[in-house]
């Protein structure tokens, strides 16, 4: 048997008891549109948004893993240990895998909640050793950027590729 969880509507002014018109809204309604006629465009555009999400995070990650584990990995190398990594090459090679790979699998909603683990795991450990220390805002290398797309990321790890995914196609996931 399932019930509903009732919640009143959002105030500005906070008051003790609820209002007729607060009984009764479950979780599952949605507010009115200010706007009634724009309901179709919604309703057709709402199932993409989260495979686009996913395609992009995956991909973005994709790009920037690319010249890391394909290019110039000395260099990548270099870097790290500059920033406290021992063996460099070896570390960029890990960071250059978990991105292109991981974020390939990702953007397909293949192995989508197993590949989400590494790439939260690399974004936690660049935001702790690196960014944290320049604070929050992305354009000092802060956390904001890092921060933001382990959210999104973590979404997948929570809910899983999606009905548009290769897991969803598979008809399996982890």
């Amino acid at each position: 048997m399932s019930r509903a969880i009732y919640l009143p509507r959002c105030r500005l002014a906070i008051s003790s008891r609820p209002t007729r018109s607060d009984m009764g809204m479950t979780m599952q309604q949605q507010p009115r549109l200010m706007i009634p006629a724009l309901d179709p465009l919604y309703r057709a555009v709402a199932p993409l948004t989260e495979p686009l999400i996913r395609v992009v995070a995956g991909g973005s990650l994709a790009v920037h893993g690319y010249p890391i584990l394909f290019g110039n990995k000395t260099a990548a190398g270099k870097f790290l240990e500059s920033v406290g990594f021992e063996d460099g090459l070896f570390w960029a090679t890990i960071v250059g895998t978990v991105e292109f790979v991981c974020g390939l699998c990702l953007a397909l909603g293949l192995l989508t909640r197993l590949v989400a683990e590494p790439i939260i795991g690399f974004l936690v450990i660049a935001i702790v050793t690196y960014h944290w220390h320049f604070g929050f805002a992305w354009e000092n290398r802060g956390i904001e950027y890092l921060l933001f797309w382990s959210i999104v990321v973590l979404h997948f790890l929570v809910r899983g590729g999606g009905p548009w995914s290769l897991d969803a196609l598979i008809g399996r996931e982890l």
